[in-house]
């Protein structure tokens, strides 16, 4: 099995009472649990951070992007190949408040 990474961008919490978020939270560890073997992790990232250009030029200022750009969290998960990790997506229950890029894993080069 290969590794993809699932990068969530937008500011979909946000717009959530509690009580959506309960259910949202609810709906993950299913999610989760259904999944078994083939979530690895995931995590939501803060809203603030640093920025780095290059050497001389760090940004610790933001937001650094538009909201709807803005890079979320991510879940790292194993799947066959492209299509199966894009079903994998497909069902994620943050599909909708959040847009999500699916990316596998170059895997290292042994020496």
């Amino acid at each position: 099995m290969k590794e993809f990474l699932m990068i969530l961008k937008g500011n979909g919490l946000a717009t959530l009472s509690p009580e959506e978020m309960q259910k949202l939270l609810q709906q993950y560890k299913q999610w989760v649990a259904d999944l078994g073997d083939q979530y690895v992790t995931g995590q939501r990232l803060e809203n603030h951070g640093a920025l780095l250009e290059n050497k001389d030029s760090i940004v610790t200022d933001g937001p650094f992007l538009e909201p709807k750009e803005i890079i979320a969290g991510y879940f790292l998960i194993r799947a066959e190949d492209q299509a199966e990790a894009n079903n994998i997506a497909l069902s994620s229950p943050y599909l909708g408040l959040y847009t999500i890029e699916v990316r596998p894993l170059v895997q290292p080069l042994m020496h």
